[in-house]
């Protein structure tokens, strides 16, 4: 969704509500750990945060508070929870004078032993099309990762037209992300 103008709270918890019955804006059924189907972007992102059950907590801890959103992309939520099946959020950033406001809605939970995350899948009214999942992973050498594995295709016209401004945003916020989850790890 496009707006000239900031849309206010109010607004924001309406959108939240009326998006929750609304369907994916894709087909693809296999999820972001199998090949999407043709015309998708597959990207996968991974960066060592540390070492030990101390920092895989500490990373675990801002990965449901959200603290993976970088400070210019705004999360918001119904529910001041960690991320649960069927929640709706929007991520609300400020590109080039317009406000667009990106819908998802949170498809599972990734919880394994050493593995902590979820995933979520865009919505019609997202500027791009497709899956993501954020993750912390533990290895056997306990090095702690984060892991951001996705696969997209722009949505949007404006998506469409401006491509190579939309990937840099992509990698922008990949960058970003990892930077504070670097910085969150040992603040929780």
């Amino acid at each position: 969704m496009l707006s000239r103008h900031r849309p206010s709270d109010t607004a924001l918890r309406e959108l939240l509500r009326s998006w929750q019955d609304e369907p994916l804006s894709y087909t693809h059924e296999g999820g972001v750990d199998s090949p999407p189907e043709e015309g998708f972007i597959l990207d996968e992102h991974r960066i060592c945060l540390g070492q030990g059950g101390s920092t895989y907590e500490h990373a675990c801890c801002a990965l449901d508070s959200w603290r993976m959103f970088p400070l210019w992309a705004e999360v918001r939520r119904e529910r001041d929870r960690s991320q649960q099946p069927g929640d709706i959020v929007a991520m609300i950033v400020r590109i080039l004078g317009v406000w667009w406001v990106n819908p998802c809605r949170v498809l599972r939970r990734v919880d394994t032993a050493g593995r902590h995350g979820f995933v979520y899948g865009t919505l019609p009214e997202h500027s791009e099309c497709g899956e993501e999942m954020f993750a912390v992973e533990m290895d056997e050498a306990g090095r702690v990762w984060y892991v951001i594995r996705a696969f997209s295709r722009p949505r949007h016209w404006l998506a469409r037209l401006g491509f190579p401004l939309a990937r840099w945003w992509q990698c922008r916020f990949v960058r970003d992300s990892q930077q504070r989850m670097r910085e969150a790890c040992g603040s929780c």
